[in-house]
């Protein structure tokens, strides 16, 4: 154990003094400040302090030398009076000042009774000699201030008239004033109803004030005090319209509407008994809409146009256009998005007009995002009409794949009714290779391979037959015989063109295809009149890199009779190994196509 003695004993001044600076200022708590010209000055008190009042000390040490000082802080609250706030009568501290810095220090007491009471000062002492000391002071304590501040907040709030109070709030800073102090005088309902008036005007508000709008029946008064965060609108839902308290989702910033852009699903049509939402930000965002228009008796059509827009993220087409029917562009001040979904939703019809003339209104629309989507629009029309891909936006990634596509070295064939159907783009020849080949053993030996691949897998095995042909310039499809000695026989059609290579299987479906295996696209057409195939079924399977085999995605052609087969809003694309192609259409038959996935 360790037991020791700490006492207070005189200490001599030090006769050379180490310039150090000290200071003491009292101050009432809870009034230390007042304004002049909108800047905070102290408000000291120095003549008179009121009994049963608390009262604080400041001290403060500075050290204006470049020397590091260690110093003792001697401070004791005055006669006569008693320590508050965790105050001692006598404290004594250690403080380190670097250069040039200062400390401040602060303790607080109250007087209980009158009288003139001295004050023993702070003192400075450094190595047990005194270096520094404020002056000593008496302090006249009394019962009542002969001299009060008439024009602090503190008097004119709780002494001053109505009219007082209405001239200081007039007159000065609002922000630095405690407004909830004149609480009292609110019972008075014109009092009420003038200070509202005024603060309002001032564009100043406090809870307090405000919350007696209720004791007065002050409805405009308690809408502003009920729109206002608390408890009691936080229990009353995401929505509610009445005469007291309307709350806005939108305006209270618990909801907002969120665009998706692109949002790609993986499934076309509900798998099971419910219809699940695979993006979970998509998903959340839906059940909030859900939330918020559970609490409404009606839609208006600006929520009529959420509802088709969140609907139509889902592929709902159908029941996002029985609501779109029902908004009544009249009434919604976005007539651009009505539009744009007028123009989205035609492409669901079998005449395009109705788009046509609504993006070619907008396709000098000043604002870029809004001509680059209706630009869109028109370059899919023309596309679909026959024209070539344009790129009208930069940044998106599908219209540049789209166009990258389109310019790319492809080609597709199909072999039926002995003839070999080859359609193509920027070729002008390719080599035919035939092999005779056991269908039965090879499927038995790879059940993934069904119809198409990308070629190599007869790279030591010599062909039957092969020959060289040359493609006509400014066409896209062309017809050549099956070789007579191939008629009746199971044969491998091994095509070369450029740095592809692609091989089929002789046997009969009746759809024309194209797939652009880098751009993850296949293009589905008529085999004879060379149009595209548009809502044609296509279901794509995958192989990933651990063998495993997979479901992946499936959907319908596109009006141009495209479809994204690799496109989704995950990251399996990365272990995808090789995909496998159906492409299915009530009138033409199904064809299986493998094809790999883009490179990176």
């Amino acid at each position: 154990m360790v037991a020791y003695h700490k006492e207070i004993k005189p200490a001599k001044a030090v006769a050379d003094k180490t310039p150090i600076l000290v200071s003491q200022n009292f101050f009432r708590h809870g009034d230390r400040y007042r304004m002049v010209n909108n800047e905070r000055v102290d408000k000291y008190v120095t003549d008179e302090f009121l009994v049963h009042t608390v009262y604080g000390c400041q001290v403060v040490v500075t050290n204006p030398t470049s020397t590091r000082q260690k110093l003792d802080v001697l401070i004791q609250i005055p006669l006569g009076a008693m320590a508050v706030i965790n105050g001692k009568h006598t404290n004594s501290l250690h403080i380190d000042l670097q250069p040039y810095s200062t400390r401040s220090l602060e303790y607080y007491f109250y007087f209980p009774s009158a009288g003139k009471f001295k004050h023993y000062p702070v003192h400075i002492a450094k190595n047990e000699q005194v270096i520094a000391h404020a002056p000593a002071v008496e302090l006249n304590v009394v019962n009542e201030l002969s001299k009060i501040d008439r024009e602090s907040w503190d008097y004119v709030s709780q002494h001053g008239t109505d009219k007082d109070v209405l001239d200081y709030l007039r007159a000065n800073n609002l922000h630095n004033t405690r407004l909830d102090r004149i609480a009292w005088r609110m019972k008075d309902a014109r009092f009420f109803q003038t200070i509202v008036t005024l603060l309002g005007q001032r564009h100043a508000y406090n809870h307090t004030l405000w919350s007696y709008s209720l004791k007065h029946n002050a409805i405009d008064s308690v809408r502003e005090y009920l729109q206002n965060p608390n408890n009691f609108t936080n229990t009353c839902g995401m929505y509610i319209d009445s005469k007291p308290l309307t709350i806005d989702p939108v305006v209270r910033k618990i909801y907002e509407h969120l665009d998706y852009a692109p949002l790609v699903n993986a499934r076309a049509h509900q798998l099971g008994k419910r219809r699940q939402i695979v993006n979970e930000r998509a998903l959340w965002q839906y059940h909030r809409l859900m939330k918020v228009l559970s609490y409404k008796r009606d839609l208006n059509d600006d929520e009529l146009m959420a509802v088709t827009y969140y609907l139509l993220l889902q592929d709902r087409v159908g029941e996002a256009m029985a609501f779109f029917k029902r908004v009544n562009p009249a009434k919604i001040p976005t007539k651009i998005q009505y539009d744009y979904f007028t123009a989205y939703i035609d492409f669901y019809s079998d005449d395009h007009a109705l788009a046509r003339g609504i993006a070619d209104k907008y396709l000098e629309h000043p604002v870029d995002r809004w001509r680059n989507l209706f630009a869109n629009v028109a370059s899919h029309l023309d596309e679909i009409e026959g024209k070539g891909a344009v790129v009208v936006d930069k940044e998106d990634r599908t219209q540049a794949q789209t166009k990258l596509a389109a310019t790319a070295q492809s080609f597709d064939f199909k072999v039926e009714s002995k003839k070999i159907n080859i359609n193509y783009q920027n070729l002008k020849k390719v080599n035919i290779n035939y092999y005779l080949m056991d269908v039965e053993l090879m499927f038995s030996t790879n059940p993934f391979v069904r119809q198409t691949s990308g070629g190599g897998q007869f790279s030591f095995i010599e062909p039957n037959l092969t020959a060289t042909i040359e493609l006509p310039d400014g066409k896209r499809a062309h017809v050549i015989d099956l070789p007579k000695q191939f008629d009746s026989r199971n044969v491998l059609v091994e095509i070369i063109g450029g740095a592809i290579t692609k091989s089929q299987a002789y046997y009969s479906h009746s759809l024309a295809l194209q797939t652009m295996e880098n751009y993850g696209q296949v293009r589905v057409t008529h085999e004879k009149t060379g149009k595209a195939m548009p809502k044609t079924y296509v279901k794509v399977y995958a192989q990933l890199q651990n063998g495993q085999i997979k479901f992946y995605k499936d959907g319908y052609t596109d009006l141009r009779g495209r479809f994204d087969y690799t496109s989704l809003n995950t990251n399996e694309l990365d272990i995808v190994r090789r995909f496998s192609v159906l492409v299915y259409n009530d009138n033409h038959g199904a064809v299986v196509r493998e094809v790999a996935p883009p490179k990176r």
